[in-house]
């Protein structure tokens, strides 16, 4: 294996691995930043046809 070639697989494998530490980071901030929790806004009434579970 020649030099070049050894060094062209080397920054092959450094860009795939910043692919996927930012793919990661991305997924890690919309997970854990932007998924929304309980609902803060306005309750709606339930459906009329919705089961009664407060019994």
């Amino acid at each position: 294996m020649s030099d070049t070639s050894r060094k062209a697989g080397n920054n092959m494998m450094k860009f795939v691995a910043t692919i996927l530490v930012a793919a990661l980071v991305i997924g890690a901030v919309y997970f854990f930043l932007l998924t929304p929790g309980q609902p803060t806004g306005p309750q709606t009434q339930p459906s009329p046809h919705a089961i009664d579970q407060t019994k």
